[in-house]
C-alpha cells in the first residue's frame, strides 16, 4: 500500500485539458516556424524562435482581420444597396453636387446663369465618371458620355446621392432581397474561414500528425478531457479563433450600442468559435483516420488552404467591394430573388418589420453552434469506431492512359515518371496549384498602384497567368526535388549523366507551367481579339523567361541526410534565383515593356550564372567540403562586379547633384570625376578579387593563351572602323526616331537639360568616351561574355551578353547599343585582344555624343 500511495496521482480533468492546451500552443509555434521555413525554400532541423513581440503581433492581425470582416459585411451591405436602387432605374452619385447642378441648369433663365450652371454640371460629370471609373471599371469617356445622355432623358429625381441609398444594416428588408444575401454570404464565408482554418495555413502535408488522443494509449488520463483539449486545440493555437467573438461584438454592437456588442461578443462570439473550432477539428480526425496517406495530406492541405484564401478574399475585398458586388450581382441578384437567405436574419435576430432581437439571435447561434459541435463530435465518432482501415488502403496506381495522353510523356522516361509523382501525390496539387494560385493573387494585390494604369484587360488577364506559372515553377520544383528524397540520386547510376537529368526536370516542368499559362492566354485572346498579337508577343516572352525560372528551380536542389530530412537552401542561392522573378509580371500589368524586356533578361543570365555553379557542385553533392568553385572569371563574377559599377555610378552621381545643390560647384565636372573614380574602384576590386583566384590582370584583356602573340594594332584599327560603321548607323536611327513624336519629345528633353547646365556635355563626353569603354569592356567582355561563351559557346553566348550590356542603357536606345555590344565581343573573340572592342566603343560613343 505505501508503494502504492507514493506513485504520482494521474492529473485532473481540467489540468489535463491545460496542459494539453499548452502543448497545442508550443506545437504552434514550431509549426510556424516550419512554415516559413516552407515558404523561403530551406528545410532543415534549426526551428527560429517566437518572440513575445511576435506573439503579440500575430494576435494583433488576428483581431484585424476578424474587425476587417466586420467591415466588410457593413461595406457589401451598403453597395448592394446602392446595386438595388440601380436596379430600380435610379443613378447613384457621389455627391448632391451633381443634382443640385442639374436643377439649376434646368431653372436658369439668362444665357449668362444657364452658361455658369452648364460649366458646373460638366465638371461634376467628370468628377462622377472618375469615381464610376474606380468603383465599377471601364473608361472615363465612356462614363462621361452615359451621364450626358442621362442628363437629357432623365429627371432630377432619377440622380440620387450615394449617402441617400446606402442607409445600412438597420435597413436590410426595406432594400431589398441582394442586400441580405450579401450580408449571409460575407457572414458565411467568415464562418467557412474559421472552420477550415485549423491550426494555420498547412504547407508541411507530408509531415506526420500526432493527435493528443493517442494519450489515451499511454497516459492514465480520462478520455473526455484529451477529446475535449483536441476539439479545442484550433483555439489555443490560432490566434483567429481567439480573436474571432471581436467579429459578432462589432457586428451586434453597430445594431444594438457598443455595450451590448461586449455582452455578444461574449454570449455570442465565444460558442460560434467554439462550435466552428470543433467541427474544423473533427473533419481533421476524420481525414487522418479515414485516408491513406496520400490522400490525407493532399485533404488537411486542401481544407487548410480553403481557409487561407477566404482568409484572404476578405481582406482583398475591402478594396475592390463595389466592382465585385458589380460583377456577381448579375448571379446572385436572381438567385436572391427565388430563394430565401435567412442565415444573416437568424443569427442577428432581424425580424421582418425590420427590428433587430438580441435574444433571438443569442438564441439561433447557441444553435447553430450546438449543431456544429455535435456534427463534429459525430464525425470524429464514426472515424474513431471505423478505427484506422482506410490508411491502409492502397492508392491506386496511374494509368499509364494518363500518362501516354500528354503528347510529350513518351519521349523521355523521365517525364513519364515525373507525372506519375504527380498523379500519386496528391498533396502536389495542393502545394503546386493552389497556393501559387493564392500568393499570385496577393502579389497582384500588392502591385495595385502599379498597375492602376493598366486598364486593358487582355493585359490583366495575361499578367495573371504569367504570376500564376512564375510561383508555379517557385513552388514545383523545390516540392518535386524533396519530395523524391533518397530516391533522386538513384540517377547517379543511370546510363544518362546527373546533370542530363536535371535538365530534362526542367524541361518538364516548364511544359507543364506553359500548358497552363497557355489556357490563361487563349482566355485572354477571346476576351480581347483585337489585341491578339500582344498576347502572343507576351506568350513568346513567357516561353523565354519560363524556362529560365524552370532552370533556376533545378538548382536549388539539396541532398537528403539519413534521417529524410533535406539539407538547408543556402540563403544565397534562394535570393539568386529570386532576382528577376516577378519583373517580367510586373512590366505586363504595369504597361512597362522595357522592364519586362529587363526581367527576361536578368531571369537568363542569372539562370546561367546559377547552372554554372550548379554544375561545379553536382559531383560533391554528398561531400560538400572537397567541392570547388568554377574557373573564374565566372558569371557570379560578372554580375557581381556589373551590379557595383552601375549601382555605384547611380549613388555617386546622386550624391554629386546633392553636395553641388547645398554647396554650389561645378555639377558636371564633379559628376564625371565621380563616376570616372566608380570606374576605378570597381575595376582595381574586381582584379583584386580575381587575383586572389589565380586570374592575372593580362588574361582578362586577352582572350585566351593563344592570342598574345596577335598583333595590337590589328585589333584596334578593326574596333575603330567598326566604331565608325555603328556610329554612322546610329545617326540614322536618331533620324528616323525625331519623325515619331514621343521619341522626338524625348531628344528634344535630352537637348534642353544639356543646355540647361553648363559643361555638361563636356562631362558625358569624358564619361563616354573615356571611362566607360574602359570600364563596360572589362566587365561585360572580359568577364560576362567570357564566362557565358564557357557556359551556352556560339550566337547564344553573342546575344545573351549583349542583351545583358544592353538593357543598362535607356530603352530608345537599345537597338544600336545591342549592335554595339555584338561587334565588341565578335572583335574581342575574333582578335583575341580587348583593346579592339575598347576602341570600338570609344569611337562609338564619340561620334554619339558629337552629333548631338
Amino acid at each position: 500500500m505505501k508503494r502504492e500511495s507514493s506513485l504520482p496521482h494521474p492529473p485532473g480533468f481540467w489540468h489535463t485539458v491545460r496542459l494539453l492546451l499548452s502543448v497545442a500552443r508550443r506545437r504552434s509555434n514550431g509549426r510556424i516556424s516550419r512554415q516559413q521555413e516552407l515558404l523561403q525554400h530551406r528545410t532543415g532541423s534549426r526551428t527560429n524562435t517566437i518572440s513575445a513581440l511576435g506573439v503579440l503581433g500575430v494576435w494583433v492581425m488576428g483581431a484585424f482581420l476578424n474587425g476587417v470582416t466586420a467591415t466588410v459585411l457593413h461595406s457589401a451591405v451598403m453597395e448592394a444597396q446602392s446595386l438595388e436602387a440601380e436596379q430600380q432605374g435610379k443613378i447613384v452619385m457621389r455627391t448632391r453636387f451633381f443634382a443640385e447642378s442639374l436643377t439649376q441648369l434646368r431653372n436658369a433663365t439668362g444665357d449668362e446663369d444657364k452658361e455658369r450652371a452648364e460649366e458646373r454640371l460638366e465638371s461634376s460629370i467628370v468628377f462622377e465618371a472618375e469615381r464610376r471609373v474606380e468603383e465599377l471599371g471601364g473608361s472615363k469617356e465612356e462614363h462621361r458620355q452615359f451621364l450626358r445622355e442621362a442628363v437629357k432623358t432623365r429627371s432630377v429625381g432619377d440622380f440620387i446621392p450615394q449617402d441617400s441609398t446606402q442607409p445600412g444594416i438597420h435597413y436590410l428588408t426595406s432594400t431589398g432581397p441582394l442586400p441580405l444575401m450579401v450580408a449571409t454570404l460575407v457572414l458565411l464565408g467568415w464562418l467557412l474561414m474559421l472552420i477550415f482554418q485549423g491550426e494555420g495555413l498547412e504547407l508541411d502535408i507530408q509531415r506526420r500528425r500526432n493527435p493528443m488522443w493517442e494519450w489515451l494509449f499511454s497516459h492514465p488520463v480520462r478520455p473526455g478531457a484529451v477529446f475535449l483539449a483536441e476539439m479545442l486545440a484550433p483555439i489555443a493555437a490560432n490566434p483567429i479563433y481567439a480573436t474571432g467573438p471581436l467579429f459578432f461584438g462589432i457586428l451586434y454592437g453597430s445594431i444594438h450600442g457598443s455595450g451590448f456588442g461586449f455582452v455578444a461578443a461574449v454570449l455570442v462570439g465565444v460558442p460560434v468559435v467554439v462550435g466552428a473550432a470543433s467541427l474544423g477539428k473533427a473533419l481533421e480526425i476524420g481525414i487522418m483516420l479515414r485516408f491513406p496517406p496520400r490522400t490525407r495530406g493532399a485533404l488537411i492541405g486542401l481544407m487548410s488552404w480553403f481557409g487561407y484564401a477566404m482568409m484572404i478574399a476578405l481582406v482583398v475585398s475591402t478594396l475592390a467591394m463595389p466592382q465585385i458586388i458589380k460583377f456577381s450581382a448579375t448571379v446572385l441578384r436572381p438567385l436572391a430573388i427565388t430563394v430565401p437567405f435567412p442565415v444573416f436574419a437568424w443569427a442577428t435576430g432581424l425580424e421582418a418589420d425590420g427590428s433587430f432581437s438580441f435574444l433571438s439571435g443569442m438564441l439561433a447561434c447557441w444553435f447553430a453552434s450546438a449543431a456544429m459541435i455535435g456534427g463534429g463530435l459525430a464525425f470524429s465518432m464514426w472515424g474513431a469506431q471505423r478505427g484506422l482501415a482506410g490508411s491502409a488502403v492502397a492508392a491506386k496506381p496511374a494509368s499509364r492512359k494518363k500518362t501516354a495522353a500528354v503528347p510529350f510523356v513518351k519521349r523521355d522516361p523521365l517525364y513519364r515518371k515525373e507525372i506519375l509523382w504527380f498523379l500519386r501525390d496528391r498533396g502536389a496539387i495542393v502545394q503546386a496549384v493552389l497556393i501559387p494560385v493564392t500568393v499570385a493573387a496577393v502579389e497582384i494585390v500588392n502591385f495595385r498602384i502599379m498597375f492602376q494604369g493598366a486598364t486593358d484587360s487582355w493585359r490583366n488577364i495575361a499578367g495573371i497567368g504569367v504570376v500564376f506559372g512564375t510561383y508555379f515553377l517557385w513552388v514545383l520544383g523545390p516540392r518535386s526535388l524533396a519530395s523524391e528524397g533518397q530516391a533522386l540520386w538513384l540517377a547517379q547510376t543511370w546510363p544518362r549523366g546527373l546533370e542530363d537529368l536535371m535538365k530534362a526536370k526542367a524541361r518538364l516542368w516548364f511544359r507543364i507551367a506553359t500548358s497552363l499559362v497557355a489556357v490563361v492566354f487563349v482566355f485572354a485572346i477571346l476576351r480581347s481579339p483585337l489585341d491578339a498579337w500582344k498576347v502572343v508577343l507576351v506568350a513568346a516572352g513567357w516561353l523565354a523567361f519560363g524556362r529560365s525560372m524552370a532552370e533556376k528551380s533545378v538548382t536549388l536542389v539539396t541532398v537528403t541526410s539519413s534521417s529524410g530530412e533535406q539539407e538547408p537552401i543556402p540563403k544565397g542561392r534562394r535570393w539568386a534565383a529570386a532576382l528577376g522573378m516577378l519583373t517580367f509580371a510586373i512590366g505586363i500589368l504595369g504597361n512597362r515593356w522595357e522592364l519586362a524586356v529587363v526581367g527576361i533578361v536578368y531571369s537568363w543570365i542569372t539562370a546561367a550564372a546559377m547552372w554554372e555553379s550548379f554544375r561545379a557542385r553536382l559531383p560533391f553533392l554528398f561531400d560538400p567540403w572537397s567541392e570547388r568553385v568554377p574557373h573564374p572569371p565566372t558569371l557570379l563574377h560578372a554580375m557581381i562586379a556589373v551590379s557595383a559599377f552601375v549601382e555605384g555610378g547611380a549613388v555617386i552621381t546622386g550624391l554629386t547633384i546633392a553636395f553641388v545643390s547645398i554647396f554650389g560647384g561645378g555639377l558636371a565636372l564633379a559628376q564625371a570625376l565621380g563616376v570616372a573614380l566608380v570606374a576605378i574602384i570597381v575595376s582595381l576590386v574586381t582584379a583584386k578579387m580575381l587575383g586572389n583566384r589565380g586570374v592575372q590582370p593580362g588574361e582578362i584583356w586577352r582572350w585566351n593563351e593563344d592570342a598574345a602573340g596577335k598583333k595590337f594594332f590589328r585589333s584596334v584599327l578593326a574596333g575603330c572602323a567598326g566604331g565608325l560603321l555603328l556610329g554612322l548607323l546610329a545617326k540614322v536611327y536618331v533620324l528616323l526616331l525625331w519623325r515619331f513624336d514621343m521619341f522626338a519629345q524625348w531628344l528634344r528633353e535630352g537637348e534642353k537639360q544639356m543646355e540647361s547646365i553648363p559643361n555638361l556635355w563636356l562631362s558625358f563626353a569624358f564619361i563616354a568616351v573615356v571611362c566607360a569603354p574602359f570600364a563596360e569592356e572589362y566587365l561585360f567582355r572580359g568577364l560576362l561574355f567570357r564566362a557565358l561563351d564557357r557556359e551556352w559557346g556560339g550566337w547564344r553566348a553573342l546575344i545573351g551578353s549583349a542583351a545583358f550590356f544592353t538593357i543598362y542603357h535607356p530603352p530608345f536606345s537599345w537597338p544600336p547599343v545591342f549592335l554595339v555590344g555584338l561587334a565588341t565581343a565578335l572583335i574581342f573573340r575574333k582578335t583575341g585582344r580587348l583593346a579592339g572592342a575598347v576602341a570600338l566603343h570609344m569611337v562609338y560613343n564619340a561620334l554619339v555624343i558629337l552629333q548631338n
